[in-house]
């Protein structure tokens, strides 16, 4: 596919692709592997096996971004939340590859090179830019092949759900009546009550709070805790003790100077045409010298270059089609091909400049030759030390571990099993029977690729009951909260029945006294920013005035309340286009079936997901 973006450029059209899965494919991050990760499988789909270097692929630039978004809010519960993402998502996607293929969908090559040339992320000043897609590929950590395994893969995924969009229908009549609703506007009128403004207005007596304690004893337990002893080994410590030699680095500049070497390009332009006879009538015009780039502009197939003289860029080898690199490579500069066929026609290639290829000298990367050996090193010698702390932490106690790898102990303090700041493995090991009852160092726990713990219990607390002193507090905040809530559920509620008599006396003396007052609204529809969502949801909930208004109390949620004074209703009698309507909803039809669709795959295949190796 790479191979042949640059030369079938027949002019296509922009593609709008629905996005299937829930985080969709990106070019960001490179790709990390661990040692033998090919090997490890972490689930399986009707005996199909996810390696976990496949996950890792997925898994690695996701959780970089995340961090780089999150920042020190970032923590390893992230970890869990986004590894049980990633699986469920690979897995959904081999069901889809498996119904896919019974279904006989398949992407062909013109479809994904038409995806790939309207990518925004391929582009330079508007036009697709192969320079820059190899450019974006190789930062990555991407071949051709994989990306465009992977695309080819999400749009024949697609194709299931467009089929069920293109499947869905609706009635005349329900498209009508939904579009009334959806074009319903309403007036009204409300006072928002908030139990946080009147908790100072209700009291809650000592014996109250008691009771609530008694009859409530038992959620008012202090939960079993830990504190837990620990050493850690980190890819960040060991690189720390690593020195390094100028004859270490040259001869790690001498072994992987492929790095650091660019390999020679060339700039051409081409004429594209669909027959040898066409080929042989331009060339003819090129030899009683006529001007390359006007011919390419009047004669060349290849919309895409066609404009600007049939201008390809600068390209390496293994791009091009192999008929068009073997004669690009083969011209000196200035010279002119003759007809070369492809599959895509005949090219009439123009070499205009060659760019060697070149290795940077040493002294100018020594700097990243350093960082690149001694990570190179710390992970060799971190490997090592795993094993031996594994070694070590099954026969000896922690402090032997720490003295003889040189490694200190650290200790926690005391938490308990529902623990956010912990990490999600220390605190399972914690708890865990081995470390929480047998008195024993845990195995070595992999917090990532480039930290490792051993942890052992240093002392328990069991469960126990909370003391009336200590949760009194907490228990007269909830009782005067729920009493401020009933009391503005009162207030509402008296506003609405007086309000509903005509006793607009009584409703000004109610308003005056607890420092209320109406907000008009107006004329609005459902997605009005004039009020809260929830309260304009109760509005559209009203039925509709017979005569007057229609008074109504409601509560929002557990700390506030509403009245609202609904005065009309009505459809606004403007005949609008019922085509985005119409498309969104058949979108949440085909949505829902979709869905449904992947929770029958699930429940049919036979699924294993291996969460430890994950």
């Amino acid at each position: 596919m790479l191979s042949s973006i640059k030369n079938k450029t027949k002019g296509w059209v922009a593609y709008l692709i629905v996005g299937l899965i829930t985080i969709p494919f990106a070019l960001f991050g490179i790709n990390e592997y661990f040692t033998g990760a090919s090997n490890i499988v972490v689930a399986s789909v009707d005996e199909q096996e996810i390696s976990k270097e496949e996950f890792l692929t997925e898994f690695n630039p996701q959780k970089r971004r995340l961090q780089q978004k999150l920042a020190e809010k970032y923590n390893t519960d992230f970890d869990t939340v986004l590894k049980q993402s990633i699986i469920n998502q690979m897995i959904d996607r081999r069901l889809l590859d498996q119904l896919a293929e019974r279904m006989s969908h398949a992407t062909s090559n013109s479809e994904l090179n038409a995806i790939i040339q309207t990518n925004e992320l391929f582009q330079d000043q508007g036009r697709f830019s192969l320079e820059k897609y190899k450019n974006l590929l190789r930062l990555n950590g991407y071949s051709a092949s994989q990306y465009e395994s992977i695309r080819a893969k999400e749009l024949t995924q697609n194709q299931i759900k467009y089929n069920l969009l293109d499947s869905a229908f609706m009635l005349p009549s329900q498209l009508e009546k939904l579009q009334n609703l959806n074009d319903q506007q309403r007036e009204f009128s409300y006072i928002k009550l908030a139990a946080d403004d009147y908790t100072a207005k209700v009291n809650v007596d000592e014996k109250s709070v008691k009771d609530y304690y008694q009859n409530q004893k038992e959620s008012f337990f202090a939960p079993e805790q830990a504190k837990i002893e620990f050493v850690e080994l980190s890819l960040a410590e060991v690189a720390k003790s690593i020195d390094v030699t100028d004859d270490e680095l040259f001869n790690f500049y001498e072994d992987d100077q492929a790095r650091f070497t660019t390999e020679e390009e060339r700039q051409a332009q081409h004429i594209l045409l669909e027959t040898k006879e066409m080929a042989d009538e331009v060339l003819a015009l090129l030899d009683a010298g006529g001007d390359f780039s006007k011919l390419a502009a009047q004669y060349s197939q290849d919309t895409g270059s066609k404009d600007t003289g049939g201008d390809l860029g600068m390209f390496g080898r293994g791009v091009m089609v192999d008929a068009f690199e073997k004669s690009a490579f083969a011209l000196q500069e200035g010279q002119v091909s003759g007809a070369i066929k492809s599959e895509f026609g005949y090219h009439i290639i123009k070499l205009n400049k060659i760019q060697a290829g070149s290795v940077k000298p040493f002294e100018s990367v020594k700097s990243e030759l350093t960082k690149l050996y001694t990570q190179a090193q710390a992970q060799k010698n971190l490997y090592n030390l795993t094993e031996q702390l594994a070694n070590l932490a099954y026969e000896a106690s922690l402090e032997e571990v720490a003295s003889q790898m040189a490694l200190k102990v650290s200790v926690s303090e005391f938490f308990d099993r529902k623990d956010t700041k912990l990490d999600a493995k220390m605190l399972a090991a914690a708890f865990s029977d081995v470390v929480l009852n047998k008195g024993d160092n845990s195995e070595v726990l992999e917090l990532d690729q480039d930290r490792f713990v051993v942890l052992r219990l240093k002392q328990k607390l069991p469960q126990r009951q909370k003391t009336f002193e200590e949760v009194k507090g907490e228990i007269n905040t909830h009782l005067t909260r729920l009493l401020a809530k009933t009391f503005v559920d009162n207030i509402a509620a008296q506003i609405v029945k007086s309000s509903e008599s005509g006793d607009d006396k009584s409703v000004s003396q109610l308003m005056d006294k607890n420092s209320l007052k109406w907000t008009t609204l107006g004329w609005v529809k459902r997605d009005t920013k004039k009020a809260d969502i929830s309260i304009v949801n109760k509005a559209f909930s009203l039925s509709k005035p017979k005569s007057g208004s229609v008074f109504s109390a409601q509560s929002l949620d557990r700390r506030n309340s509403v009245v609202i004074n609904l005065t009309g209703v009505k459809v606004s009698n403007s005949k609008t286009s019922q085509d985005n309507l119409e498309t969104v909803l058949l979108g949440f039809e085909s949505n829902e079936v979709f869905v449904n669709i992947l929770q029958t795959l699930r429940a049919q295949a036979e699924i294993k997901v291996f969460n430890s190796n994950l």
